[in-house]
């Protein structure tokens, strides 16, 4: 039965100290000296009817250990980043959020004593120093972590707010979705763009993002076996199975997100344009290639020199200094932030515009109805069929000549180039 025993004196608080002692699931005598808060007991009453709370708990079979609860943030991250699973790039980017954000703030603190209060307060200052999808992905972390030592039995409950927790404060509006849409016609000239910039490979994946949904990495991972461009009545298709990444430093290739392979019927136009880019390399293994003709890589380097001047414009620029001369191309207007990723959105968009069965739609792109809907609702070849003819009517109408509006808008300026200057002799040089 739960009893107190007088342990040492405060001299600070000049009172005796007493702690409880309980019996434990497996029999033996647990003892504690310190309430949830960490306060210590000043009473012999206070010391025993914690300790039979506790106990009351081990008959509940709800019982957690104080002292479980003694394990930092960091002990418990070790413990737990091998037991997730997920794909290799969601696992870098939760390694990388518990280094540079979770662990310096929260490593040491023991996760008994993590408190909801101090981590609002500091999420708030997380979110005005990042963006709002990376502080998402931050708390998403952590909160999960945390959850999961809740399972073990390591704390009672979960400090991290959910973002339905119903916490008082002021009314924060749901923030608009602005995520940058193109039509098909301003996809066209982001492609013409392309071809200027980089030639038939540039100009093919871009409309190919834009007219099957697929992501850049998805595209960058189709192989030439992967295609099946004549139409046998069931139309031209391409199969996406996998997509190529970056990952541990080397390339390679891994499953699409979420396990969405699919293959999906293509426009004619888009069928003929795959085929022209395969007949200009031969000996490829890959549909889309670097300009050498190795493996794809889209890094921060194609982002900034190849994408953004593909939808901001660049000015042309004549040989500097032994440079090679750079053919200029004009802003797409309309489109200003428009990422590759967009290139999807605005599939998605398309489609729906087109009144398309909602089945269809969401497996075009590689999503999973859930529900009612989901069990008893199929794509059918019909149902692909209209899409493909669809997107080349979409097509069609984008090379019609607009007259009307404009579409180009100037230049930006040509950045200063940078002047080498040529070391100052010191006095006493020769």
């Amino acid at each position: 039965m739960a009893h107190a025993e007088k342990r040492t004196y405060d001299k600070r608080a000049r009172k005796w100290r007493y702690r409880g002692r309980y019996k434990l699931p497996n029999g033996k005598w647990g003892s504690v000296s310190r309430d949830e808060h960490g306060q210590p007991f000043y009473s012999e009453r206070s010391a025993e009817q914690y300790a039979h709370g506790l106990e009351v708990d081990v008959r509940r079979k709800q019982f957690i250990n104080p002292r479980d609860g003694r394990i930092t943030v960091e002990e418990w991250a070790q413990l737990w980043l091998p037991s997730i699973d997920v794909g290799p790039l969601s696992e870098k980017e939760y390694r990388l959020r518990l280094k540079n954000h979770i662990l310096p703030e929260w490593g040491s603190v023991a996760i008994g004593d993590l408190s909801p209060t101090a981590i609002i307060t500091w999420e708030k200052g997380l979110r005005r120093r990042l963006s709002q999808n990376y502080a998402d992905g931050v708390m998403s972390v952590f909160r999960t972590m945390l959850d999961d030592a809740v399972v073990e039995k390591i704390r009672g409950d979960n400090p991290v707010a959910t973002r339905k927790s119903g916490r008082r404060g002021r009314y924060q509006p749901k923030p608009k979705d602005e995520k940058v849409i193109a039509t098909p016609r301003q996809a066209l000239l982001i492609a013409r763009n392309a071809l200027e910039m980089r030639g038939l490979n540039e100009y093919v994946i871009v409309l190919a993002s834009a007219y099957t949904g697929l992501r850049i990495g998805e595209l960058a991972g189709v192989h030439r076996d992967q295609l099946a461009l004549k139409d046998r009545g069931q139309g031209p298709r391409l199969h996406s199975v996998q997509q190529s990444q970056y990952v541990g430093g080397e390339f390679t290739e891994i499953g699409n997100k979420y396990d969405s392979g699919r293959g999906l019927i293509l426009p004619p136009f888009l069928a003929d344009l795959l085929q022209q880019l395969l007949d200009s390399r031969p000996g490829s293994d890959w549909v889309f290639t670097a300009p050498k003709g190795g493996r794809l890589l889209r890094g921060g380097d194609w982002y900034a020199e190849t994408w953004q001047p593909m939808v901001s414009g660049r000015a042309p620029r004549g040989v500097v200094r032994g440079a090679k001369a750079r053919v200029g191309v004009r802003p797409v207007l309309g489109v200003e932030g428009l990422t590759p990723h967009g290139l999807r959105h605005s599939h998605k968009v398309w489609l729906d515009e087109g009144n398309h069965p909602r089945v269809a739609v969401e497996a075009r792109m590689g999503h999973v109805l859930q529900g009612v809907e989901g069990t008893y609702s199929h794509v059918t070849l019909a149902m692909e069929l209209a899409i493909a003819e669809y997107l080349q009517g979409l097509w069609e109408d984008s090379l019609r000549v607009v007259v009307d509006r404009r579409e180009f808008g100037p230049y930006p300026p040509l950045k200063p180039s940078r002047v080498r200057r040529s070391p100052k002799l010191l006095p006493n040089a020769v």
